[in-house]
């Protein structure tokens, strides 16, 4: 009787001494779809090893640029997006990711992404931008009609231009998905001329990606 206490305690001294973990998950594991070739700067199809016909995409990033140059418009917003894919759509259908980076080559007009729909946003953002940065004429009695501007060797309208396309930017970059410009449903590409003679204005357009 005492031998079967001794055996019976010695068993759950011996139990109690083991730590039952609870079991855990194994770490999750992301596998990057492109990783960067040491040595050579390039992106590499991760399954390169495994699939026998990479897509020839993956493996070379692919650079294009193109020099677009709009018509003339009068001073006010306007809706660009036709003529800017238009332009690049041919280079455009080669890119399945990447990002068009837009710059305006000129200092009185400026590029901004807004409603593609209703023409009345376009013109309230006209009216808003001449009330925040105004001509600012007033009549001096000994020197007849001047402007509170310094720069207005090209007119009055020309130094509130300037500050206008600081406001707004001269570039944009929009991602590329699938051959297209990857923007929202009512997003537009405005050029913004700030100027009242209308000019012809250049974009130059550079894409990049896979």
């Amino acid at each position: 009787m005492q031998l079967q206490l001794r055996s019976s305690s010695s068993a759950s001294a011996l139990f109690s001494a083991v730590q039952v973990k609870p079991p855990s998950s194994p770490p999750v594991r992301v596998k990057a779809l492109f990783t960067k070739n040491p040595g050579s700067g390039t992106l590499k199809n991760s399954n390169s090893n495994t699939n026998p016909n990479p897509n020839p995409m993956a493996s070379n990033p692919r650079w294009a640029q193109k020099t677009v140059t709009l018509p003339p418009l009068r001073r006010g917003c306007h809706l660009i997006t036709p003529k800017i894919v238009k332009e690049i759509a041919q280079d455009l259908s080669e890119f399945k990711c990447g990002l068009a980076h837009l710059f305006l080559l000129h200092t009185s007009a400026s590029l901004t992404i807004n409603e593609n729909y209703d023409s009345d946003v376009r013109d309230d953002t006209e009216t808003f931008l001449n009330k925040i940065v105004p001509e600012l004429y007033f009549v001096s009695l000994l020197q007849g009609r001047s402007a509170s501007w310094k720069h207005t060797l090209e007119g009055p309208d020309d130094m509130p231009a300037h500050i206008k396309s600081s406001m707004f930017g001269c570039t944009l970059t929009i991602p590329i998905t699938d051959g297209q410009l990857n923007m929202g449903t009512w997003q537009g590409i405005w050029l913004c001329e700030h100027r009242d003679a209308p000019t012809p204005r250049k974009v130059v357009i550079t894409l990049n990606g896979i």
